[in-house]
């Protein structure tokens, strides 16, 4: 073979994989657009039947469904111009009308899509300066506190979270440090989650008693809260110089301790707060010999999803902590971060997602 037409196999080879990595690409992208529609126009009982139907009458149902959930959550308005624009559009009748009504039909659904683009852009202005504001919110994520090191971070599945995390100094070498789930997602999560931000941090540095903190806190939700939001709440303590980590736990998954024997999750705390007034929450402690890691996480790492909808799950999540004993907590988030995302490859993640890991150096 001469050495052009080496050349010539060797580029054909280079356009060949391009095109197999633009399809594979193309394909992964029609498959994350058709499943974002389906998740927000369909229902539960919808999603169902859509994939109970074949291949070809799945889309029929699909456009069917995606109709006319446009046509509820479009105003009245915007519904009726839309539902005439199409009409004339498409020319259904009883008659066959001049070309001069398709073209009405066309100009009255682009001015619905040119209001709608309008209400997005304002309220994605919007949406980026309360993303600005919970940025200004978020602490240090590796504060410094004598004999630990600690990592915390959090990502939003929308342009907001709901999720809260924080570390607060206490003083007389307290540190508190909290991480929450709020109910839901998205712009009515993330202003509850402010809320009760700022009642911790209020309530926190004068109540050294966690248990009468948690009752405090959760008897504020419920008073002043909305019945249809709730909070779980892992709080703790942690002292300079000491390897004891105070804590209570409401409604959220139990804290996992890593040593060297493996990882083991403690005890389940009570119920979520914002639910029920009076309820008594019981503080608990652990303690973190060198090298051993405390994690507590929000249920975005355990309901991530990979493209084929499997779950990252608790048994693989376990799996993972198992192996961190002796890591600082940089190095402990890094191992989580990359086997996640290695994970869910391009998929989005259904739920926000948050860390908090602590680990004990001894020093």
């Amino acid at each position: 073979m001469t050495k052009r037409k080496k050349k010539q196999s060797e580029l054909r080879d280079v356009i060949d994989g391009l095109k197999a990595d633009f399809n594979q690409v193309n394909q992964s992208m029609w498959k994350s657009t058709v499943e974002d529609v389906r998740d927000f126009y369909l229902s539960r009982e919808q999603r169902k039947k859509f994939e109970s139907k074949g291949k070809i009458m799945r889309w029929f149902y699909l456009a069917w469904c995606v109709f006319k959930a446009m046509l509820a959550k479009l105003s009245p308005g915007r519904s009726v111009a839309l539902f005439v624009g199409l009409v004339l559009l498409f020319r259904i009748g009883f008659y066959s009308p001049r070309d001069e009504l398709s073209i009405l039909g066309g100009l009255i659904i682009l001015v619905v899509l040119m209001l709608e683009l309008k209400d997005k852009l304002v309220a994605t202005d919007e949406l980026r300066e309360g993303r600005a504001i919970q940025h200004a919110l978020m602490p240090d994520p590796e504060p410094a506190i004598p004999g630990y090191t600690v990592m915390i971070t959090t990502e939003p599945a929308n342009d907001v979270g709901g999720d809260l995390v924080d570390v607060q100094p206490l003083g007389s070498g307290r540190y508190g440090l909290a991480l929450g789930d709020l109910a839901g997602k998205g712009l009515g999560a993330a202003l509850m989650m402010a809320r009760l931000h700022s009642t911790i941090r209020a309530l926190a540095p004068d109540q050294p008693e966690l248990s009468e903190l948690a009752g405090r806190i959760n008897h504020i939700l419920c008073r002043d809260g909305v019945k249809t939001r709730f909070a779980s709440l892992v709080y703790l303590v942690v002292e300079e110089a000491s390897g004891t980590v105070r804590y209570f736990n409401a409604g959220h998954m139990p804290p996992v301790l890593v040593t060297a024997k493996g990882a083991v999750e403690q005890k389940r705390g009570g119920i979520a707060m914002g639910l029920k007034t009076g309820v008594r929450y019981r503080e608990k402690n652990v303690k973190l010999g060198t090298g051993d890691v405390l994690i507590v996480y929000s249920d975005g790492l355990t309901e991530a999803q990979d493209g084929d909808g499997r779950f990252f799950g608790e048994e693989r999540a376990m799996n993972l902590f198992a192996g961190l004993h002796g890591c600082s907590a940089r190095e402990a988030m890094g191992r989580i971060r990359r086997e996640l995302d290695a994970f869910r490859g391009a998929a989005r993640l259904p739920d926000d997602l948050s860390l908090l890991i602590v680990t004990r150096t001894g020093k």
